[in-house]
């Protein structure tokens, strides 16, 4: 009976420390969850509030081209009101029935 009683008691204190090793394990995870979580909502918190500045300063950086090409498209549209429209072109012929459907 002593055999079984001390198999009984170690097998109690193996079963305690698992628990006690899942119960850390729980807990890191969760706070390592929480940190990631926290992370990345301080990321896209910063990245939404300076994205409006950063939008305007590339469009600034790049105002010489997208006059530039403004000045393009103003002419373009210019030369294609000052030419005549193209006729429409004619509609094909209708289709001849073949020979073998007679």
């Amino acid at each position: 009976m002593a055999d079984g009683s001390s198999f009984e008691t170690s097998l109690a204190q193996i079963s305690k420390k698992i628990d006690e090793q899942a119960r850390f394990t729980r807990s890191v995870v969760i706070i390592c969850t929480l940190t990631i979580l926290g992370v990345v909502f301080y990321t896209m918190t910063e990245m939404f509030s300076s994205l409006p500045a950063n939008c305007v300063m590339q469009f600034m950086g790049n105002m010489e081209k997208i006059v530039q090409e403004w000045k393009l498209i103003e002419a373009s549209m210019a030369n294609r009101a000052k030419k005549p429209a193209l006729a429409p072109a004619p509609a094909p012929p209708p289709a001849k029935p073949s020979p073998e459907k007679k």
